[in-house]
């Protein structure tokens, strides 16, 4: 309450301690931006052909994913499986699906139509037609890279031709694999 200030302390770290502290930032960041960049490499689809096709009238993507999905343990490897179903008045003829795994953990082995645990369905076999309203299924299998993927997400991405031309849909997947019984994991 009025009379002296007591002084403020300036201390300041050792200028080793500081050079160190940056190079390492700098290091993690580059470190970082290389790892990201080969995993986005690797892993992404290419953009450049991929368009979502709308369909006029509903206004929605031609596909969509149905809710129903799969999964079964083959020793360590993961097969998840998503029934998707053609929502336009055209049919469509499926192409590919290709894995987005933004948290990585896992890498593909195969892709199968058809639900999982079964051989594939022909009739559904990539270059085959999807009738209008007609749904399918897809598995991808997975080779698990960790000791438990409960966190992972998985999406994919649908590559079709429909009304002439080609088309693509990112679907939504898995959120998490946490709900998804895998043997090393707790609670599972």
């Amino acid at each position: 309450m009025g009379g002296r200030q007591l002084p403020i302390p300036r201390w300041r770290p050792p200028r080793s301690a500081v050079i160190l502290a940056v190079a390492g930032l700098a290091a993690g960041l580059v470190a970082g931006y290389a790892a990201g960049d080969r995993h986005a490499r690797s892993s992404a689809a290419p953009l450049s052909r991929s368009r979502v096709a709308i369909s006029p009238a509903a206004g929605t993507p031609a596909l969509s994913q149905s809710g129903s999905q799969c999964s079964a343990q083959i020793g360590r490897a993961l097969q998840l499986g998503v029934q998707v179903t053609n929502q336009s008045a055209a049919g469509v003829t499926l192409r590919r699906v290709a894995a987005v795994l933004p948290l990585g953990g896992l890498k593909v082995t195969s892709q199968a139509w058809g639900p999982c645990g079964e051989l594939p369905v022909l009739s559904y076999a990539p270059g085959n037609a999807l009738p209008a309203g007609a749904s399918t299924w897809f598995t991808v299998t997975f080779k698990v890279l960790v000791r438990c993927p409960g966190a992972l997400p998985v999406q994919f991405i649908l590559d079709y031709d429909w009304r002439g031309g080609p088309a693509a849909i990112h679907l939504p997947g898995f959120v998490d694999l946490g709900d998804v019984p895998y043997a090393s994991c707790p609670f599972s």
